[in-house]
């Protein structure tokens, strides 16, 4: 069932010496598979400007509210927005994405 490697990406923040916040992303590789989107999500969030290209199904104890994806999991991959979740059966939780200018 899970046939595609995605990472998921989260940034976090710590203070250096002198209390500036410093931004330091992480990613996770985890295994997905990948749904195909629906006319009635394309219908929806086109009406909120949003341009759905993936969803990946994930289990609900590998995502921890990230908010970006990179698929494929490799530096050449390309960065989504997660814009929408869904619980889906089975512990699953599907990820609604699509790529925004300035994503990376």
């Amino acid at each position: 069932m899970f046939n595609k490697a995605i990472q998921l990406i989260s940034q976090t923040y710590a203070k250096d010496d002198i209390g500036q916040q410093i931004p330091s992303i992480e990613y996770k590789k985890v295994f997905a598979s990948e749904k195909s989107i629906g006319q009635n999500e394309f219908f929806l969030a086109g009406q909120s400007r949003i341009k759905p290209e993936k969803c990946f199904i994930v289990r609900q104890i590998d995502y921890n509210g990230e908010a970006k994806i990179r698929y494929p999991a490799d530096n050449e991959g390309t960065v989504y927005s997660i814009y929408r979740t869904f619980p889906a059966k089975n512990e699953m939780i599907e990820l609604y994405c699509e790529v925004r200018a300035g994503s990376g």
